[in-house]
C-alpha cells in the first residue's frame, strides 16, 4: 500500500507540474482534477497518507515478527519437553538452547524477510508498469538493467551467502558448546591452570563465527551499492533519452518530477530487494534447523500411558514393568512393587542397574515397555541426586511454578528439610538469591533445598534418588524422621547401608529384577537373604 500511494504521489507531481506550467496532460480523464489547485491539495493528502501507512506498516511488522518469534520459541520449547525422555537425555543442552532462542528468531526474521520481498517486488513492477505507459523504452532499459544485476547476483553472490550462512551455525553450534564447558568446569580449569587451552578453543570458533558473519553482512552491500549506483545512472539515461525524444524542456520538468518520485522510492526498493535476498539465503539454514528440530520432536515424542489409579491403601502399583532405553537387553524386567500409604521403602543397588529408571517410570518422566504402573502423578514429589535450582530467591525455588504460598506454609517445609535455621539467619531470608544453579549454596544445602520444595507441594508419595547423600548422618537421620513422621509414602534409592535401618522394607535391584530383603539382618558383609523375587 505504501508503494502503491508513491505511485500515486509520483503521477500527481507529474500531473501538477504539468498545470503549473500551463499544459495539460497528454492524457485526458474524466476524474482528473483540472485546477491546480486541487491536484495540490490531493498531493498533500497522498503525502500525508504515505506517512500515515509508513508508520502502520512499520508497527504492524514489529508486532507481527515478534508474535511469530515467540511462537516458533513456545513450539520448541513445548516439543523438547514432550520429547521421549531416552533421546531427550542424548541432546545436548546448548543446541537446544540456541535452536530455542537465536534459530526461532532468525527462522521468524526469514519469513519477514520473504514477506518483504515479495512486497517490493509488487511495488517495483506496478511502478515498472507506471514507466511502461509513460515511455517503453525507458522500461525496457530498466528491465535490461534488471536481468544484468539479478545474473551478477546469481553468478557471485548467492552460492558464497549459502556456504557463510552454514559455516555461521555449525560455528555458532561449537561455540556455544565449548561456553557452556568451560562455564560448567570452572573449578578444575581454575585447579589445573589450564585456562589458556579452553580459551584457545573459544578463540578459535569465535574467529569462524566472525568470519563467517562478515561474509554474510559484506556480500550483500556489494549487490546494494551496484543497485543503488546502477539504478541512478539508468534513470539519467533515462532522462536522456526521454529529451532527445520529445525534445519540449516544459515537459522534461514535468517527467523529472515523475521520475524523481519513482526513482526517490525505486532506487531504495531495488537496493533493498538485493540486501533482501541475500539476508533470505542466510537466514533459511535456520528455517531448516527449526523445521528439523520440531520434525524430531514429533518424530520422538513420548507416548504418555494411560494413567490409572492405585487401589485403596496404596500410593503405587507396579505391575510387571520392563523397561529399556534402546532394543536390546532390557534394564527392568517383569517389575512388581506395591507402595503403602505411609510407607518407607529403600531402593539399593549398584549405579547404573536402573534405579533411577525405575523412579523415572513412577514418576511419569519415562514409560513402560511391558507392564502397568498405578499411580496418581498429581500427587508425586521428586527429588533427584543433582538438584538443579533457579537463578533466583529462595522462595522461587521453593515455589517452583506453585500459586504462591504463605511465609509459615514455607518455613515449616524448610523446617521439615532441616534448613528453616540456616534461611532464618539469612539478611533477605526467603528473598536470598541462590545463585546459578545454587552455586551460592554447598550441596547440602541444594539436596535440602530440594527436599523442602517436594514437601511443600504435599505430595502423597515422594521419590528420593540419593537425595541425601551430601548431608551428614545426623542431618540426614533427622530429615528421614521427619518425613516418616509427616505419614507421606517414600521410595527412597541409596548407596548408604545405614540409610536402610529406615525403610520399612528393603529391595535391591540386581539384574533388572527387585529383591526383597530384611533390612534388621542386612550389613556390610553379610549375604541378603532373598524374601521375595519379582521377576
Amino acid at each position: 500500500m505504501v508503494g502503491f500511494c508513491d505511485l500515486a504521489v509520483a503521477a500527481a507531481m507529474y500531473l501538477l507540474f504539468l498545470l503549473l506550467q500551463g499544459r495539460p496532460p497528454v492524457h485526458q480523464f474524466w476524474w482528473a482534477p483540472k485546477k491546480t489547485l486541487y491536484v495540490a491539495e490531493i498531493t498533500v493528502i497522498l503525502v500525508l497518507l504515505r506517512a500515515l501507512m509508513d508508520l502502520l506498516s512499520t508497527r504492524s511488522i514489529i508486532h507481527q515478527i515478534q508474535k511469530l518469534c515467540t511462537d516458533l520459541l513456545l513450539r520448541l520449547t513445548q516439543g523438547y519437553n514432550e520429547m521421549h525422555w531416552g533421546r531427550f537425555v542424548e541432546s545436548n543442552r546448548s543446541e537446544l538452547s540456541n535452536h530455542a532462542l537465536y534459530s526461532a528468531r532468525e527462522a521468524a526474521e526469514f519469513y519477514h524477510r520473504c514477506i518483504e520481498f515479495t512486497a517490493a517486488v509488487i511495488i517495483v513492477a506496478a511502478m515498472t508498469a507506471a514507466l511502461v505507459y509513460q515511455s517503453p523504452i525507458a522500461a525496457c532499459g530498466f528491465a535490461f538493467a534488471l536481468s544484468a544485476f539479478y545474473g551478477f547476483h546469481q553468478l557471485f553472490i548467492r552460492n558464497r551467502l549459502q556456504l557463510a550462512a552454514e559455516n555461521r551455525e555449525i560455528s555458532l553450534r561449537m561455540l556455544q558448546k565449548n561456553l557452556a564447558d568451560i562455564f560448567s568446569s570452572g573449578k578444575e580449569i581454575r585447579t589445573y591452570g589450564n585456562q589458556a587451552f579452553f580459551h584457545n578453543r573459544i578463540r578459535g570458533q569465535a574467529e569462524q563465527v566472525a568470519a563467517s558473519s562478515f561474509r554474510i553482512k559484506f556480500l550483500p552491500q556489494i549487490a546494494s551499492s551496484i543497485a543503488d549506483q546502477g539504478a541512478v545512472l539508468l534513470f539519467l539515461c533515462i532522462i536522456v533519452a526521454v529529451q532527445l525524444r520529445h525534445g519540449d524542456a516544459r515537459q522534461l520538468l514535468s517527467l523529472l518530477a515523475f521520475y524523481f518520485v519513482l526513482s526517490r522510492r525505486m532506487i531504495p526498493l531495488i537496493s533493498q530487494i538485493s540486501v533482501i535476498v541475500g539476508h533470505i539465503e542466510s537466514s533459511y539454514e535456520n528455517v531448516r534447523i527449526v523445521d528439523t528440530e520440531l520434525n524430531e520432536c514429533h518424530k520422538y515424542r513420548a507416548c504418555v500411558s494411560p494413567v490409572r489409579q492405585p487401589d485403596s491403601g496404596f500410593v503405587a502399583q507396579i505391575k510387571d514393568v520392563s523397561f529399556s532405553f534402546r532394543k536390546g537387553t532390557p534394564i527392568l524386567r517383569n517389575v512388581n512393587l506395591l507402595l503403602r500409604e505411609g510407607e518407607t521403602v529403600v531402593l539399593h543397588g549398584p549405579s547404573g542397574i536402573g534405579k533411577s529408571s525405575l523412579l523415572n517410570l513412577i514418576a511419569g518422566v519415562s514409560q513402560p515397555a511391558t507392564g502397568m504402573i498405578q499411580v496418581d502423578r498429581t500427587s508425586i514429589a521428586y527429588v533427584p541426586q543433582e538438584i538443579v535450582l533457579l537463578d533466583d530467591s529462595i522462595r522461587s525455588n521453593l515455589l517452583f511454578g506453585l500459586p504462591d504460598k504463605s511465609k509459615d506454609e514455607l518455613m515449616r517445609a524448610l523446617s521439615t528439610a532441616q534448613l528453616a535455621g540456616f534461611v532464618a539467619a539469612q539478611p533477605l531470608g526467603l528473598e536470598t538469591s541462590v545463585g546459578d544453579n545454587g552455586a551460592l549454596f554447598s550441596g547440602g544445602q541444594r539436596q535440602r533445598l530440594g527436599l523442602a520444595r517436594a514437601i511443600l507441594r504435599g505430595a502423597k508419595l515422594l521419590l528420593l534418588d540419593e537425595a541425601t547423600s551430601a548431608l551428614d548422618a545426623e542431618n540426614e537421620r533427622q530429615i528421614l524422621d521427619n518425613l516418616s513422621a509427616s505419614g507421606n509414602a517414600v521410595l527412597l534409592v541409596t548407596h548408604r547401608v545405614h540409610t536402610r535401618a529406615f525403610g520399612h522394607r528393603v529391595f535391591k535391584l540386581q539384574g533388572g529384577c527387585l529383591i526383597e530383603e530384611f533390612p534388621q539382618l542386612i550389613s556390610d558383609n553379610e549375604q541378603p537373604i532373598i524374601a521375595d523375587i519379582e521377576c
